[in-house]
């Protein structure tokens, strides 16, 4: 009977670790980068021994930051989006299932007082309903210790994010979103009492966000304004069905010298749903003026149709970058499948869109004026207009 238990002790542990070791971060890294080469990104951007010898190289670089990161299996997902954005593709996804009951947080191991380092970066950052101590881990990093939440997951002391300094004076993040999800971002900048590209700042403040209540919306603002505002452009019959009602009914509504066309926090779709609207727009000689409103949540279609309306020369695009997801896409089938970590998941592109956008990926779009978090961005761009 003893030997029998000690057979079956023997084959749990060997079974746990080996489950462990499915996913450790190094096993996976490796997994990742025999199967980031199924990308059509991957094929279009790494095409002679030079490049492969500086991917080769970057993975090591990441190999390296894994090995030296205490906080490792904790950011491990982040470390394996790092990898990939070497290749400029942000519809290249690795991602992991989470359960929120499931989800369990790393907490800071020392006690978080009220003592903030006196930086212009650690601090006490907002996001809604919830609160961050900023607190320096490092000469060159951070770790967002959350001090109040809504969440049943987040309690105080836990760990929500890191954020590194890089060497081309710009930040890196590993962000736990709300529900758990971790997504890496290597294009962060920190001014203005925000961090960039996140919805963490000093001010409690949030005129770069809008949540549109419609899918296609209008108002008249004042005798010189028109507003509209879409909110998606995902691929439903219903909704093209949709857009081609507003787009009908718009027709006899735009009689202003202005017109805001506000795209935040759209995240894409068909750009069938705005072709429409820019061959309206070609038509309404009325207007003097067209404004194009962007955050850093608009991204693949709506970035597309943002430049699209740039080629009319009445077009001024404004707010902050997108999000720089431009060049390619998932097509009819993208590439997608599962680690042996069995968690994380991959989603990869498999088309081109177009080879110019390339300048614009994971950078996003840069407005012609750069609007900040101090005041409503609608009001902003009134106020650039002379009254008439």
């Amino acid at each position: 009977m003893n030997k029998i238990l000690i057979l079956l002790i023997l084959l749990i542990t060997n079974i746990s670790s080996g489950q462990d070791k499915s996913c450790d971060c190094l096993n996976s890294l490796e997994e990742i980068s025999k199967k980031i080469k199924l990308a059509k990104s991957y094929k279009s951007q790494i095409k002679t021994k030079s490049d492969e010898f500086r991917f080769e190289e970057w993975k090591n670089q990441i190999i390296k930051e894994i090995s030296e990161d205490s906080l490792k299996d904790y950011f491990c997902l982040g470390y394996l989006q790092k990898y990939i954005s070497f290749i400029k593709d942000n519809h290249n996804m690795i991602y992991q299932k989470t359960e929120a009951d499931l989800f369990k947080p790393l907490f800071y191991e020392r006690e978080v007082d009220d003592v903030i380092d006196s930086d212009s970066i650690s601090g006490i950052y907002y996001s809604g309903n919830e609160t961050i101590k900023l607190i320096k881990h490092s000469n060159s990093s951070w770790l967002g210790v959350m001090d109040t939440s809504d969440s049943d997951i987040w309690k105080n002391g836990a760990i929500r994010l890191k954020l590194n300094k890089t060497s081309k004076g710009k930040f890196e993040i590993f962000e736990h979103y709300k529900n758990g999800l971790l997504v890496y971002n290597n294009n962060i900048e920190i001014k203005n009492n925000r961090i960039g590209n996140t919805f963490w700042n000093k001010d409690n403040t949030y005129h770069f966000y809008k949540q549109h209540e419609e899918n296609f919306g209008f108002k008249s603002l004042d005798a010189n304004h028109d507003y509209i505002n879409i909110k998606t452009l995902k691929r439903t019959y219903e909704l093209m069905d949709e857009a081609d009602t507003f787009y009908n009914d718009l027709k006899q509504k735009l009689v202003k010298p202005y017109l805001i066309i506000d795209l935040r926090n759209n995240g894409g779709g068909s750009l069938l749903q705005t072709k429409s609207l820019i061959k309206l727009l070609k038509k309404t000689k009325e207007i003097k003026k067209i404004y194009v409103l962007i955050n850093f949540l608009t991204a693949s279609a709506a970035e597309i149709s943002t430049l699209r309306l740039k080629d009319d020369k009445r077009t001024v695009i404004v707010g902050e970058n997108s999000k720089g997801a431009v060049s390619y896409g998932y097509g009819n089938e993208g590439i997608a499948g599962r680690l042996n970590c069995d968690s994380i998941e991959y989603a990869f592109s498999i088309e081109v869109i177009k080879n110019d956008y390339l300048k614009y990926e994971q950078v996003g779009i840069t407005p012609d004026v750069l609007l900040n978090n101090d005041k409503d961005w609608i009001r902003r761009i009134i106020e650039l207009n002379p009254k008439e």
